[in-house]
């Protein structure tokens, strides 16, 4: 099966029941509007922006569901996974200034890394040989994996654990999976540049890019442009609640960034243009083209299907094909079967059925946000990958 399925989780989250799935119309067959009134999403809102800075937007539904507005493009979402490719910009920034190399072993700048053991097949813990990199973390090959993707991890005793992750899975650069990596990548941008993540962010990505809704802890005079978020399961949606109720101290590099879809696409028509914008460079254009270049040579995208299948938490959408490979931010599209995006093109999610695209040959940038829970809901997917599919349509025409 050449679609695998897999999961962006970032926090713990809420078991849920199997969604339902209400619409089998292929991908072609509906224009966007109708298709939106035919698949029961409480909302979703789509938009492309081109190198020159050109955006267009779809919007449907309310942005508090149930209300009587339209969700816009300067609304709010819990974006999740989609921070990784902030992080990692920012530790790349840091490798520019020579800071710290890809490639230099991390046991000293993060020996509270380092220390933390391998959990063999054997359900033995092993001191590590190898030393993690940098590179390591941004390519999901340090051997980090997430909780519910692993069943070693599922059945690991934490009850005296006192490091601050769960175990590794394998020595450095010996695979690819999927985990909590980028979390350590912003440990390590707040340690050399002695900043705290929002602030390090504020000072150089998102203040830059002016991206005024991008934030960890969203300010009060925004608070209100939040969308609701829940979980479908196969009675409905149930809203959890909007507005956050505590202030994070702890930032999480991996997922715990807020943004909004105009915010998003300002980041990648950063990176689409270089790393260039109106009034500076957050990255050189050689930094930039190596994020769009295949990082695991000799590894395959593999995402470790537990046994007895994913839970619940997954849905039945095609994210995600074995076939392609992994740059330092994202996947990069391989597929020489893909019917919609280039071969070369970047792209990831948020567990909340968020996604992007970037297609630096086409020049053109794709977002789209709905904010639900399972991740990979099919009607969710589909449409993104229809939204995808009629801007490809749109550029070819021109």
């Amino acid at each position: 099966m050449r679609q695998l399925l897999v999961v962006l989780i970032i926090i713990s989250i809420v078991g849920c029941e199997t969604e339902k799935q209400e619409s089998n119309v292929a991908l072609d067959e509906l224009p966007l509007e109708t298709y939106f009134q035919n698949s029961q999403l409480p909302a979703a809102i789509m938009g492309y922006i081109n190198k020159e800075g050109d955006m267009h937007w779809y919007a449907y539904g309310p942005s508090v569901w149930g209300g009587r507005d339209t969700v816009n493009e300067n609304n709010i979402f819990r974006i999740f996974s989609m921070t990784k490719a902030i992080a990692s910009v920012a530790a790349l920034q840091l490798v520019e200034k020579g800071l710290i190399n890809l490639d230099e072993p991390l046991d000293n700048l993060m020996p509270e890394m380092n220390s933390i053991p391998i959990l063999t097949e054997t359900d033995e813990l092993v001191k590590a040989r190898k030393a993690i990199t940098l590179r390591h973390l941004l390519t999901h090959t340090a051997g980090f994996g997430y909780e519910f993707l692993d069943y070693r991890l599922q059945s690991f005793d934490k009850s005296k654990w006192e490091h601050d992750d769960l175990p590794r899975l394998f020595e450095a650069g010996e695979r690819w999976q999927y985990g909590t990596n980028t979390e350590w990548v912003g440990k390590i941008v707040e340690k050399i540049s002695g900043e705290d993540l929002e602030t390090y962010l504020r000072n150089h990505i998102t203040g830059p890019l002016q991206m005024n809704s991008t934030w960890f802890n969203v300010p009060d005079n925004l608070k209100e442009n939040i969308v609701s978020w829940g979980v479908r399961d196969s009675t409905g949606f149930k809203e959890n609640p909007r507005i956050p109720a505590k202030v994070v101290t702890k930032y999480s590099a991996g997922g715990g960034l807020y943004s909004s879809p105009k915010d998003y696409l300002f980041f990648l028509n950063c990176i689409m243009n270089d790393g260039k914008y109106d009034g500076g460079q957050i990255l050189k254009p050689e930094t930039v083209e190596m994020m769009f270049k295949n990082q695991l040579e000799g590894i395959s995208l593999n995402f470790n299907i537990p046994v007895g299948g994913f839970p619940e938490t997954i849905g039945l959408g095609g994210f995600a094909d074995e076939l392609d490979t992994y740059g330092l931010a994202w996947a990069i599209e391989n597929n020489d079967d893909e019917l919609v995006r280039n071969k070369g093109a970047v792209y990831w999610a948020g567990i909340a059925n968020s996604y992007y695209t970037l297609d630096k040959d086409q020049e053109v940038a794709v977002v789209y946000f709905t904010q639900f829970l399972p991740f990979n809901d099919k009607v969710s997917y589909d449409f993104y990958r229809l939204f995808e599919k009629e801007v490809y349509s749109t550029l070819k025409s021109k």
